[in-house]
């Protein structure tokens, strides 16, 4: 049996070597378009702001590890341009040719790109997304090249907090700006203006309620037009988002979901017979929820991968689905979240309240002790957890996980009381963080 996968980045080469170690007598063919395969697109803000050194840091796998030793029939540049799913065949271009390759099973983990709302990056050289290893290059070596000293981002989500801080941790002034007065709606407003004053603290200049319009040169360097404001900048990065590659899916008839990612089952397949779909151009649910979502986070992309690759294999493995948990660092501030934001939860009919209590992520008396902010959002009739948010110390933020587990498994905010987490002063309050939350929700 031949499985084609289109795609060699986390969810492709997940797959690959899953459904090569179930069955290694498939025949597993891996077309990506680039030179490069499996590299850790998270580390990208922090190549850009010196805390790693060398892109090549970046790369989990390389190519004759893929194909010498997991025996992937991995092609880099090669490029499929059509997909034709009655035929079971894809057309792929390399060399300056076209040809047809035949598939039993076909997955897509085609990824996503950064949002340009519709800008031609390219007529503009300072002016880039932070999506993968090619965008790093360029913004490595325009930071080497121009020295820079005013560079903007614009977005206020995950990528454009980790960008303002790689540009201001080396020493280029940098401005944030954003459409709304707070971040990202995934951030409640409590946690945002946390994150607000420790941009301010490390000198991150703020343009909150900023419309981002365009872009226009001005003779080197770029103006960043909103709400008849501009920005001059020697560069900037949009961080408006991320949108899945899913245009040869749509183009081939298979159906679209949340944000236009492919949508998919729980077993990764796609609303046509063996073809297959997982990483950031797949939908996934929202666990326990049952709310489709555009995930485009690295676990949720290599666990999706791994799934489809079992299942390519014959197996019949469900994907759990996400909480969109994640964590992040804005300098020495770790932000975390996990499940429904307070608009979610509304939006669901789920009648939400939330609570908001600042505690230490140690014993008050243990050296090191710092403040730790953290905020649940709960059902007011089933009591049941369904969302929290945390900014504190790095490490500290961490406890986002144990929020996590309980929102997975349905656990109330008196379930959550009920945990008998360990303590010592080094490493928690009597009441860990996440039982005193629990503790004042309760009380509602």
């Amino acid at each position: 049996m031949k499985v084609v996968i289109i795609g060699g980045d986390a969810a492709g080469m997940s797959a690959a070597s899953q459904a090569k170690r179930q069955k290694p007598d498939l025949d597993v063919i891996v077309f990506e378009r680039g030179d490069y395969i499996s590299y850790a697109a998270c580390g990208i803000p922090y190549l850009v702001g010196g805390a790693v050194l060398h892109l090549e840091d970046l790369l989990e796998l390389s190519p004759e590890e893929a194909t010498g030793k997991r025996g992937i029939d991995l092609r880099l540049r090669h490029r499929v341009t059509a997909i034709d799913t009655t035929g079971r065949k894809v057309t792929v271009e390399a060399d300056g040719k076209r040809f047809d390759e035949s598939y039993d099973r076909l997955l897509i983990a085609t990824g996503a790109r950064g949002n340009t709302m519709g800008i031609d990056t390219a007529r503009y050289p300072s002016l880039f997304t932070m999506q993968d290893l090619y965008d790093a290059d360029r913004i490595t070596r325009f930071i080497s090249e121009r020295a820079p000293k005013r560079v903007a981002v614009i977005g206020g989500g995950y990528i454009g907090l980790e960008a303002a801080e790689s540009f201001a941790m080396r020493g280029i002034e940098t401005v944030l700006a954003h459409r709304r007065p707070d971040l990202h709606r995934s951030f409640e407003k409590e946690i945002s203006d946390i994150i607000l004053r420790k941009l301010e603290e490390k000198g991150v200049l703020l343009k909150m309620g900023f419309s981002f319009t365009g872009i226009e040169d001005r003779g080197g360097a770029l103006g960043i037009i909103g709400g008849g404001e501009t920005i001059e900048a020697d560069g900037a990065v949009l961080a408006v988002g991320a949108l899945p590659n899913s245009e040869l899916a749509a183009d081939a008839g298979i159906p679209l979901g949340a944000n236009g990612a492919i949508r998919v089952n729980e077993y990764q397949e796609t609303g046509v017979e063996a073809v297959y779909a997982a990483g950031d151009c797949a939908t996934s649910m929202v666990s326990t929820f049952g709310l489709e979502t555009h995930s485009p986070l690295a676990l949720k992309a290599n666990k999706q991968g791994l799934i489809a690759g079992m299942n390519m294999a014959g197996m019949k493995e469900p994907f759990a689905g996400v909480l969109n948990s994640a964590v992040t660092k804005v300098f020495d501030l770790g932000v975390a979240r996990t499940g429904l934001s307070f608009g979610e939860a509304e939006k669901l009919g789920l009648d939400p309240e939330k609570t908001l209590v600042k505690s230490r992520d140690r014993a008050r008396y243990y050296p090191g002790s710092s403040p730790l902010t953290s905020l649940v959002i709960v059902g007011k009739k089933d009591r049941r957890l369904l969302g929290a948010q945390m900014a504190g110390e790095l490490s500290a933020v961490k406890r986002i996980d144990v929020y996590a587990a309980a929102i997975f498994n349905r656990m109330t905010i008196d379930g959550l009381f009920d945990l008998d987490l360990a303590y010592a002063p080094p490493f928690s309050p009597v009441y860990d963080p996440v039982l005193l939350a629990a503790r004042v929700a309760r009380k509602k």
